[in-house]
């Protein structure tokens, strides 16, 4: 069946004419392959098409088709993910011709989103959302739902860019590792992800990858590899490495990508922020805290970020995501066994034919690429988890026990707060020479010593204050809500 084919792919490059007097048919080329109800009866002799014409695919391939995800029951036949899409059409009105069809955004089953995520085959996920909850929150989704190894191939790739933000570990403090009054004046968000790793600042300057695969598989060296490989190969290339670290790093030094990652649940994944054309003088602005003015974070149980110098790569953002995802293939893909050959002596006849790169270029693999966008339908779980991000529980509360010292720059006062779990204020001590000075954070310390939850932020504790311009001091320091 095969070797019929190879040789009507190589009859499309050539203008066929079939004149056939005595039926009468008219002359017809072929530039495309042809479908069958578009063929006269000569045609399908000519073309050795006879024996094709009540072909149906074997329970057996369908069987496996569906095993892979990649089996349609309503139509019964293998459809390319990359290209299938939904048609939709408008109701004609009155007497109007019926408009033709358009092609939609929408992939209808089972080559939807969720579907997808569950598919026994390597995928590519292109995000074209900007919401950085809810770029992390499909994230998860895709992690949790992905099948383990022992079901198949069925490593993920995902990229996605972010409006401007700040995104902090799950095991780090945010008032140990980002100026918050700065962020508070630029009106950007703190995020906190669910996977370890220091503090990045995301802008539309960068790209945001992740990779997951089995917990046994993962090592941070080889995805950072595979992305300095493709990177590299380039025109003009590029000349990056991956340190000792598993950041990745020019010639100079400076880090262009810096990596994060979770295992859990016999899976794994390693996710990195691609430096492209950031606003580095802003990131430099936002990690930089004064600690005269913001006082000292004591917080032994967080994870501190690896202060480096950085340097954006300067390549175009759809030039290192299709990069990437063309690596990824190569390295995690491979051609589907349905749509090469049926046996060694169909792959000789190919490669004998001259035709064996053809075939391999142009034969489905078991990798698809799926992008995602404002109208694509999402499961409500992830909503869900995108609405949880936001909380202020998770981003603020969720930091370990610390101590936040201030000392005022002007008045002889030096004030210790004691944050408990959740971020809620445990304790108060302040020290000064001045009696009225100690009575003026009176009322916040009653509060406190009465087990009050006071969540720790600027705004709180000011309105414990009684006097404004300490009131809006401490504020201001602790994180520029006053």
């Amino acid at each position: 069946m095969l070797t019929r084919w190879l040789r009507l792919q190589a009859r499309q490059h050539t203008q066929i004419t079939a004149i056939n007097w005595k039926h009468q048919v008219p002359c017809r080329s072929f530039h495309n392959a042809p479908f069958h109800d578009d063929l006269t009866p000569v045609d399908d002799g000519f073309l050795n098409l006879d024996d094709f014409q009540h072909y149906q695919e074997s329970p057996e391939v369908q069987a496996y088709r569906e095993e892979l995800g990649l089996y349609s029951p309503e139509s019964g036949a293998r459809e390319t993910l990359g290209t299938r899409q939904k048609v939709t059409t408008k109701s004609p009105k009155n007497d109007e011709p019926a408009p033709k069809k358009q092609f939609a955004h929408k992939r209808t089953d089972p080559y939807t989103f969720a579907a997808l995520c569950t598919a026994k085959a390597p995928v590519a996920f292109v995000l074209r959302l900007l919401d950085p909850y809810l770029n992390l929150a499909i994230e998860d989704y895709v992690y949790n739902t992905m099948p383990l190894a022992q079901t198949g191939n069925c490593n993920r790739l995902m990229f996605y860019v972010n409006s401007p933000c700040v995104v902090i570990g799950k095991n780090q403090n945010p008032w140990k590792e980002v100026n918050l009054p700065l962020l508070s004046d630029l009106k950007l968000p703190l995020v906190r992800r669910r996977s370890g790793g220091g503090t990045v600042v995301h802008d539309f300057g960068n790209v945001n990858y992740s990779f997951m695969t089995a917990k046994e598989n993962f090592d941070r060296f080889t995805f950072a590899n595979l992305v300095v490989e493709a990177v590299n190969s380039l025109d003009p290339p590029t000349k990056i490495k991956v340190n000792e670290r598993g950041d990745i790093i020019t010639e100079n030094g400076d880090k262009v990508s810096g990596s994060a990652y979770k295992l859990s649940r016999g899976k794994s994944y390693h996710h990195g922020t691609m430096l492209l054309d950031l606003k580095l003088d802003v990131l430099r602005k936002l990690l930089h805290r004064d600690e005269l003015l913001l006082g000292h974070v004591h917080s032994p149980s967080a994870v501190a970020s690896v202060k480096s110098p950085v340097a954006n790569l300067g390549i175009e953002k759809e030039d290192f995501i299709n990069v990437v995802i063309l690596k990824f293939k190569e390295a995690y893909g491979s051609i589907s066994e349905n749509s090469v050959a049926g046996g060694p002596e169909e792959y000789d006849q190919t490669e004998l034919l001259g035709l064996q790169g053809f075939v391999e270029a142009y034969s489905e693999r078991d990798c698809e690429t799926f992008f995602i966008d404002e109208d694509a339908e999402l499961p409500e779980e992830i909503f869900t988890v995108r609405d949880e991000l936001k909380t202020w529980d998770w981003k603020f509360g969720a930091t370990p026990k610390f101590e936040h010292r201030f000392s005022h720059p002007k008045q002889d006062l030096h004030v210790t707060f004691n944050i408990d779990k959740k971020g809620v204020i445990s304790g108060l001590k302040v020290v000064s020479e001045s009696t009225s000075m100690k009575d003026l954070f009176q009322f916040l310390q009653q509060v406190v010593e009465r087990g009050d939850a006071v969540q720790y932020t600027g705004s709180n504790v000011a309105g414990f204050i009684l006097d404004d311009g300490l009131s809006e001091w401490l504020g201001n320091a602790i994180d520029g809500s006053s």
